[in-house]
């Protein structure tokens, strides 16, 4: 039920940069969940759908790359995935591990339609 809250941070983003951008639609926005965020992709689509009604946003095309979990080595730097079953180093069995990808959920990139000029794409909005 959080991705309805989430939805309307990432559809407020994406309409100000929209509108930024001078774009007359959004035809696409991209997203990036990693995959300990604990978002649901599918809820994200389905509360945007909903949301962007009645706005630039209206029937844009919402794609989500899931990022992995992936740990570094606070003893010897070896980055890696961990097994479920085993979160110590592969390289050196320090159970010393960082968390570097898994828990973000950003805005990619948008791509909006131009009035005037076409379409254009607006990347990194976080």
């Amino acid at each position: 039920m959080h991705e309805l809250g989430i939805t309307q941070n990432v559809l407020s983003i994406v309409l100000k940069e929209a509108t930024k951008a001078g774009a007359s639609r959004v035809t696409k926005v991209s997203l990036k969940v990693g995959e300990w965020s604990t978002v649901e992709p599918d809820c994200l689509k389905f509360y945007f759908g909903i949301l962007a009604k009645g706005t630039l946003a209206e029937g844009a095309e919402v794609a989500v790359e899931q990022v992995p979990v992936a740990y570094a080595c606070e003893n010897c730097g070896h980055e890696y995935i961990p097994l479920v079953s085993a979160f110590a180093c592969p390289r050196c069995s320090s159970n010393k591990g960082k968390l570097i990808t898994g828990r973000e959920l950003f805005v990619d990139s948008i791509e909006v339609e131009n009035a005037d000029s076409g379409s254009a794409k607006s990347s990194g909005c976080k």
